[in-house]
């Protein structure tokens, strides 16, 4: 009898989650990780595309270490995402003999190896998108330096090996060392958005967005240069649709997500067809099998890259033009509620006035708090706020029957939708 792939995976998994707690094994774990985190050691700032270099947007720039550890997590997608399934089938295999016969004419257990199946095409995409960043990076810097030398090694560290015609290969033998800071919910977040931003079926989530920032940019008559910022920016969908509405505006797309500024950035930048089952590990409130696994599949050859687009990877509240501008937009969807202190964003956003004359906030997005935020304002307080700190309100709405999907099944039986807080205010400067 032959095993499946996902069959011996199953089983295997379920033999390493016996492993884990002998020590000689946990020691073994140990040694290895240590080996894998001393690859890069080094802080090598990393700039707009790809470039090993300081930022001239941030006084300090986002690192290769930081790439390095997201791909890292990227990379682990797949072995994480087998070892959850082997802990339900492992659970399951524990029922007792009728219950189990039971589950085998529920098709149950074949249910589980779909589901791997489909962990294994996300990760055929994953791949790309390292495969993707790792050549950015090495056509787009010299590898004959300190810098090269520490780039072929996170190459290495990644399982690729750099050719000499100027191609990566990857190893078929590569072992994955399992990092403990690994956060693979922000994986799959990214990996969700994607879809999101870029396939059309959720054009119906975007499009209010879009289309109130647009309609807004466009009630004001903007003369000489204009500036439109997009902080928080995911997967960069948003900035992307402004950036092609308005040619004549720079727009500047800012995200503080390592794994979300590369998943803007191969979106951006791969040029074919990509296939992403962003539903595959919900087991919640699913009708059938087919709708957990369905497959969303983005033709990234149709996206082309602005000229006026520029995508930062950093901290917003660190971000300072280089040039000067007679008006700025900063324009702001799914952010405000991100903020641990939402004053902070109000300080970055307000100190923008130091490179125009004239300072606009547009906003579009809920109030739903994470991050421990120190503060949690509602839309009466933060209207009040915009008020005492010398914004005008051109505009401002919150219409609670007004709804917005937010990476939302729309065949499941649980599905998730956000009124929005739309505002867009003018600022005078404090004396």
């Amino acid at each position: 009898m032959t095993l499946s792939l996902s069959s011996f995976i199953l089983a295997l998994s379920v033999v390493l989650m016996l492993l884990k707690n002998n020590k000689t094994f946990k020691q073994f774990l140990a040694n290895k990780l240590q080996k894998s985190f001393s690859k890069l050691n080094r802080h090598i700032p990393i700039s707009s595309n790809f470039h090993l270099s300081q930022s001239k947007y941030f006084e300090k720039s986002v690192g290769l270490v930081e790439v390095y550890d997201a791909l890292l997590q990227l990379q682990e997608y797949g072995v994480r995402a087998f070892r959850q399934n082997a802990v339900l089938f492992h659970r399951a295999s524990s029922l007792n003999s009728i219950h189990l016969e039971q589950l085998r004419k529920l098709n149950y257990f074949e249910k589980l190896e779909g589901i791997n199946e489909a962990v294994n095409a996300n990760q055929k995409t994953i791949n790309s998108i390292i495969e993707f960043t790792l050549t950015q990076l090495l056509n787009r810097n010299p590898i004959d330096n300190v810098d090269g030398r520490e780039l072929l090694s996170a190459c290495n560290g990644l399982g690729y090996d750099y050719q000499e015609n100027g191609t990566l290969k990857r190893r078929v033998t590569h072992t994955k060392t399992l990092s403990p800071k690994s956060n693979q919910s922000r994986v799959n977040e990214a990996i969700s958005h994607v879809c999101r931003d870029w396939h059309p079926s959720y054009g119906q989530e975007r499009k209010p967005l879009v289309d109130f920032i647009t309609a807004r940019l466009k009630s004001s008559r903007f003369q000489g240069r204009t500036l439109v910022v997009v902080p928080g920016s995911g997967a960069g969908g948003i900035a992307h649709e402004v950036a092609l509405a308005f040619p004549e505006f720079d727009v500047h797309s800012v995200e503080l997500s390592t794994l979300m500024y590369l998943c803007n950035e191969f979106a951006l930048g791969y040029d074919q067809q990509v296939s992403i089952k962003p539903f595959a590990q919900h087991f919640s409130g699913q009708l059938d099998t087919g709708n957990q696994v369905r497959d969303y599949r983005i033709d990234l050859s149709k996206v082309k890259r602005p000229s006026n687009l520029h995508v930062h990877l950093g901290d917003f509240c660190e971000f300072k033009p280089c040039e000067e501008y007679d008006q700025i937009i900063v324009a702001s969807a799914y952010f405000i509620d991100t903020a641990e202190n939402l004053f902070s964003y109000f300080d970055a956003i307000e100190n923008l006035k130091s490179s125009c004359s004239e300072l606009q906030w547009i906003n579009v997005g809920p109030l739903k708090y994470g991050t421990q935020p120190k503060v949690q304002l509602n839309d009466k307080e933060l209207t009040k706020l915009r008020k005492e700190r010398k914004w005008k309100d051109l505009y401002h709405k919150c219409d609670p029957k007004d709804l917005n999907g937010y990476l939302t099944d729309e065949k499941s039986l649980y599905q998730g939708f956000y009124g929005l807080v739309k505002f867009h205010s003018t600022y005078k400067e404090r004396k």
